[in-house]
């Protein structure tokens, strides 16, 4: 059975790749459940509690955002990833010197393979990559060069069957990503006002009130009845049905929404909008899977 293990599994853009996974694993007759510590992924795939992990002989084991001193880690992810989130200083300062000393122990009994998305913790620091058997990137600019040395592999996250809406509006941003500083949605949405756009709609979940009420609060002072939030929504055709333009600042190669406005017809605006749209199908993306898993 192919196991994705992840810690956290709340509605930003790595839970819904990974639920997407999940599901094109499933509907390719390969038995697959996404494993997390929170809920919303519950509903979106075949899925269950981190609590309820435990790997057996002969799985495929896919990580991401988990830091493994060693493969007996996985053996209690799920209070592991609770000790964690509770500031447990111990599971801190073990985590801090993960992958610190000499290299690590493959399993044997299953295959364990990395998966890096985004900027998250996993992807930076010292990650003890000599204990998977394969590492996947979303992208070549994610490739970390001591990750080179080791089985690698990049491959795009699979995207939704999106459709052209048939009527949109007329002057409508959306400004999509989760709301935190790196994001920079504040520059965005002015971007899109000096543009023209009547109107800004924020997608994305919450994840830093404190950046939120300090950068995009006011905004919506200065602009009153403009800016709207609509916070994560989980039906991405129906966002894409809401806006005529879509707006981002921060650069993020790995991120899906580009490809999302080639498929919906969406005006893009972003760091990299003049960049080749190199979007292949689901049927390619799973075929780089079906290869470097041996499926």
């Amino acid at each position: 059975m192919i196991k994705i293990v992840s810690g956290q599994s709340i509605p930003v853009g790595s839970t819904v790749a990974l639920a997407n996974l999940c599901n094109q694993f499933n509907s390719r007759e390969h038995e697959c459940v996404f494993y997390g510590p929170d809920r919303w992924h519950r509903d979106k795939c075949r899925s269950a509690h981190l609590s309820d992990f435990h790997p057996e002989e002969g799985d495929i084991v896919i990580a991401h955002d988990i830091r493994l001193r060693s493969v007996s880690d996985l053996s209690d992810l799920g209070n592991r990833i609770a000790s964690t989130r509770k500031g447990d200083l111990r599971s801190a300062l073990l985590d801090g010197i993960s992958g610190g000393f000499g290299r690590k122990k493959r399993p044997e009994a299953f295959r364990l393979v990395l998966s890096c998305r985004g900027d998250g913790p996993v992807c930076v620091g010292r990650t003890a990559w000599s204990m998977f058997h394969k590492i996947h990137f979303s992208c070549e600019a994610q490739v970390d060069r001591r990750a080179s040395r080791h089985p690698h592999f990049v491959c795009p996250d699979f995207v939704h069957d999106l459709k052209k809406p048939v009527a949109r509006p007329e002057k409508v941003a959306g400004v999509i990503g989760s709301v935190r500083p790196e994001n920079r949605l504040e520059i965005s949405i002015e971007k899109a006002l000096q543009d023209g756009m009547e109107t800004v709609i924020v997608y994305g979940y919450m994840l830093d009130p404190i950046y939120f009420h300090s950068k995009i609060a006011p905004l919506a002072k200065k602009y009153p009845g403009r800016i709207k939030f609509a916070g994560f929504v989980d039906d991405p055709q129906q966002m894409y049905y809401s806006v005529s333009d879509v707006y981002r600042c921060a650069a993020r190669p790995w991120s899906t929404v580009k490809r999302e406005c080639g498929l919906t017809a969406t005006c893009y605006h972003g760091p990299d909008s003049s960049e080749a749209a190199e979007a292949p199908g689901n049927d390619s993306i799973y075929g780089v899977w079906k290869k470097e898993l041996e499926l």
